[in-house]
């Protein structure tokens, strides 16, 4: 076998493995585009998932407010009793109002705690995807 005989055949392996490498990656490729096909979906969901979280923060915000309101309407009923120096209202106004409002107050705590640590993940997930999303390709 000559030199360039030796070269050619040398060159068609060349050809036949590049050619191999190239249908590897076309499919990877065609792979590829079916995930991000996938991941569109996903990330739709994601987002409406992140509007209905903004709306909870807003329903959460609410909560808090009626809660604030409710309190002060409990420590001016504490107050009157007080003023009018009727210890029967006094313990009324403490007993079931201040029970109704310690009651409320620790369910909004826990509500809050929850709220407080799916906000954290939810947005640490987000901030996460968007620094590997920013990544060059």
């Amino acid at each position: 076998m000559t030199v360039s005989q030796n070269s050619a055949a040398h060159a068609h392996s060349d050809h036949r493995h590049w050619k191999s490498d190239a249908e590897c990656w076309l499919n990877d490729i065609q792979n590829w585009r079916m995930e991000h096909s996938a991941a569109i979906v996903q990330l739709q969901a994601a987002l409406s998932r992140v509007n209905e979280h903004g709306q909870a923060l807003d329903e959460h915000d609410d909560s808090v407010k009626s809660l604030v309101g409710g309190l002060e309407h409990h420590e001016k009923a504490l107050a009157e009793s007080l003023q009018d120096g009727s210890s029967a209202s006094l313990d009324e106004v403490r007993g079931d109002q201040h029970t109704k409002q310690a009651d409320l107050h620790c369910h909004q705590q826990d509500a809050h705690e929850r709220i407080k640590k799916h906000h954290h993940q939810a947005m640490a997930t987000v901030a996460m995807l968007t620094k590997a999303l920013q990544e060059p390709v």
